[in-house]
This record gives structure tokens, sequence and C-alpha cells, in this order.
């Protein structure tokens, strides 16, 4: 899945000088601050990285070879689909919270903006697989997590978009915190999400046999 993100806010960035070079600061304070005390994550990166565990690589894997089961339970369709296009969106969330790191370290606004406004797009599409994840009682755990962390960072990322639009620097530092929040909360998602995305596959090829 690739995201698209806007390249900045638009006719409305006359209010952009008014958010403070201080609060951009604070903001990669207050990520490098989540990461090492919520996740575990080395200081100075964004709440998702390529080390961060087993599902950096939850994208599927087509080659695999172990064969499936026929007499294990079977998953809902839906919920398959789901769990792979989930596990393939880990890399896009994690790249999103690069972009936004990489932002807030340059003190660059457009490029904030440009990243929460894609972030929080990205993340917003992706809600409608929950409810595909909770009518089969094997994912509704993950799905729990889901439910918890996509609402924070979507919210986070528009509130820090749109703090950066109004030139509100409380609202960047507030959209911020929620931000961390929620990408610290997502973290629990992606240490069960890489060997369900395994599962899915499997019972993929179990749906077309």
């Amino acid at each position: 899945m690739t995201s698209r993100r806007a390249a900045g806010p638009g006719p409305r960035t006359v209010a952009l000088p008014r958010v403070t070079r201080a609060a951009a600061g604070l903001l990669l304070a207050l990520v490098v601050a989540a990461c090492d005390t919520s996740t575990g994550l080395p200081s100075g990166t964004f709440a998702v990285t390529a080390s961060a565990g087993p599902a950096s690589s939850a994208a599927p894997t087509a080659g695999s070879s172990v064969a499936p089961d026929p007499s294990q339970p079977r998953w809902p369709g839906t919920t398959v689909l789901a769990t792979i296009a989930l596990g393939a969106a880990d890399g896009e969330i994690q790249k999103a919270g690069i972009d936004l790191q990489d932002a807030v370290e340059k003190q660059d606004l457009w490029a904030m903006w440009g990243a929460a406004d894609g972030l929080a797009k990205m993340i917003d599409g992706l809600m409608p697989n929950i409810a595909r994840l909770e009518v089969y009682e094997g994912t509704q755990p993950v799905a729990a997590l889901y439910r918890k962390a996509f609402p924070e960072i979507s919210a986070g990322a528009k509130q820090l978009r749109d703090a950066i639009t109004s030139g509100d620097s409380n609202g960047v530092v507030a959209g911020s915190q929620a931000i961390a929040r929620g990408l610290a909360d997502y973290a629990a998602v992606r240490r069960l999400i890489g060997g369900l995305v395994e599962q899915a596959i499997l019972q993929q090829r179990l749906l077309t046999q």
C-alpha cells in the first residue's frame, strides 16, 4: 500500500511562521521520549523503525514453503485479507514515522504538515480492516490493540497538521503527544502482526484449495 502525502498546507500557510522552532524541537523530544520509555526502541528513532521487532517483515512472503494444514480452523476470508493488508501496511507506517521524524529534526514545517497529513489519511484508510479482524476470535486481541492505537495516531496527526496550518504552537505539542502515544501503543501490534500474517497466508492457500 502506498500512501499519498500532500506537499504542504497550500494557501493557508500564512499562519505557519507563528509555530515556533521551540515547538518543533519539543515535538522531536516527545517522540524520542516516547520511544525510550514506552517501546524500548533506540533513542533518536520514531516509534516505528526497521529494528522495532519481528513485525518489521510483516509483509506477506509468497514463497513460503510451509504447507497449510487442512484440519486447522478456517478464518473468514475477509479476516485473511485484512490481516495481510495490515501486515503489508506496517512498512508504510514505519516510513511515515521516519518521514515525520526527519521533518521534525530539520524543523521543516512544510514537511511536517505533509507527513502528518499523509499519516492521518493512511491510518483512516486502514481502519475499516479492524472490523474484519474483530469477526474472528483468533484475531480479536490484535484488533483491540489496533482500536486503541490507530485512532490515537489519526487524531494526533490531524491535530498536528491543523495546528501547523493555524500557527498554534500548543496544538503542535498536543498533536505530537497524541502521535507519540499512538505509536507507542502500536508497538504492541507489531509484536503480533508478523505471526498473524504468516498464518493468514496459509489460510489464503486453504481458501484456494
